[in-house]
């Protein structure tokens, strides 16, 4: 699915698109314990450009940051594990999060991937239910970005 003019990555089956706080959002359930979501925020329409972008992202402070504002806009989670890294040569920043919720019906573990490239950041999460990790679809969604 190509979700912008220079970024494609491959569903489980055809999302549906939407809108969360003026941002576009794709949505696909790879299955009853899974789900996808990629998400664009354009720091354009912040007044910012790639190289501000980069500037702020190179700063020390900016991967916690970035990390206690996503932990932030979930009440109860914790981190599980993180990376700094990259994907496909961009800045990324890698989370694995609990959200808290100790039932195991509920979409619980969100393994969260943002990358920065110019000035937008891509976020991909894969959302599974606590105890029944889904390893090879969370690797397939991971693994098909595609920069074009």
């Amino acid at each position: 699915v190509s979700i912008d003019e220079r970024v494609s990555m491959d569903f489980p089956i055809k999302p549906e698109q939407t809108e969360m706080s003026g941002n576009p959002v794709w949505m696909a359930d790879g299955s009853k314990d899974s789900r996808c979501m990629a998400m664009i925020i354009d720091f354009k329409s912040f007044g910012m450009d790639s190289a501000q972008l980069a500037a702020e992202m190179a700063k020390p402070e900016a991967y916690n940051d970035f990390k206690n504002g996503v932990l932030g806009q979930i009440e109860g989670a914790s981190i599980v594990s993180e990376k700094n890294t990259t994907t496909l040569g961009y800045k990324t920043f890698e989370y694995v999060i609990d959200m808290g919720k100790k039932d195991t019906s509920s979409l619980n573990i969100m393994h969260n991937r943002n990358i920065f490239v110019g000035a937008k950041l891509y976020t991909m999460n894969f959302f599974e239910k606590n105890g029944k990790p889904q390893d090879k679809m969370r690797t397939q969604f991971f693994g098909s970005l595609k920069d074009k």
